[in-house]
């Protein structure tokens, strides 16, 4: 099992707003991969930043970025993260948050020098099919199920459970269609079934975002390949009685 730091490793912090002290650190702990959430701000400068609302309600998307650094000081821009990241050499997977945003982020990937390190996953179709034709020699991971914006984690839930018996006959379609290098997978659609059949197809499997030690130990029985997690440390020693569940770092 290999583990992904969800959020930049921030999700503990008001808005899931990573610092440059968390970027850092996600060396320190030993994961094989960071995600890192983007969104754009109403004057085009892309953010590292979970939640899609500030604290005064406001949409990122609709507030220009002088007004997101006054309500919320510590945010990143991409280019801030990338600095820091620079330093690292663990692979860097970037989370589309707003399908409205992928040309603006599919141009930024295309301007790297370091393309190799770096990933990005939607679960919006066109969004991946920007990116692919933008940015193409970024891999691209699909996320499943699709689930409309703004529905909610009990809507998101219920989905992933009314759709993952469905899901392993569709996962070669849904690859091909964007040419994705793998899924990204809500826990609650992990099945043994949808696992095998991305063996099948060669494809990895990362299951989001699963914090807790039964989670991590039905994860590793249906068979991902990726954990993504808050609490790194915490789930590797849950499934370090596992026999052979947990790896060694990957190449990236």
């Amino acid at each position: 099992m290999r583990f992904i730091g969800h959020a930049g490793l921030a999700s503990d912090r008001r808005g899931g707003t990573p610092t440059r002290q968390t970027l850092a650190g996600a060396e320190r702990v030993g994961i094989d991969c960071i995600e890192v959430d983007v969104c754009r701000s109403s004057d085009g400068t892309l953010l590292l930043r979970h939640d899609l609302s500030l604290p005064s309600g406001r949409p990122v998307s609709g507030t220009a970025f002088a007004e997101v650094r006054r309500e919320d000081p510590d945010v990143l821009t991409l280019d801030e993260g990338a600095e820091v990241l620079s330093a690292g050499t663990i692979p860097v997977l970037v989370d589309l948050k707003d399908a409205a945003d992928a040309e603006a982020v599919a141009q930024w990937l295309a301007a790297r020098r370091d393309p190799q390190r770096w990933l990005v996953c939607s679960d919006d179709r066109e969004a991946l099919l920007t990116l692919r034709d933008r940015a193409p020699r970024v891999e691209r991971w699909r996320g499943v199920p699709r689930v409309a914006p703004g529905r909610g984690e009990p809507v998101r839930r219920i989905t992933a459970m009314a759709l993952r018996s469905l899901l392993p006959a569709r996962l070669a379609r849904l690859a091909r269609e964007v040419t994705a290098a793998g899924f990204t997978v809500d826990r609650w659609a992990v099945t043994p079934a949808l696992c095998a059949a991305a063996r099948g197809i060669d494809l990895p499997v990362a299951a989001w975002t699963v914090n807790h030690p039964a989670g991590a130990r039905r994860m590793w029985a249906c068979g991902v390949d990726y954990l993504t997690t808050d609490r790194v440390v915490e789930m590797r020693a849950a499934l370090a009685a596992q026999d052979g569940a947990v790896t060694g770092r990957c190449d990236g």
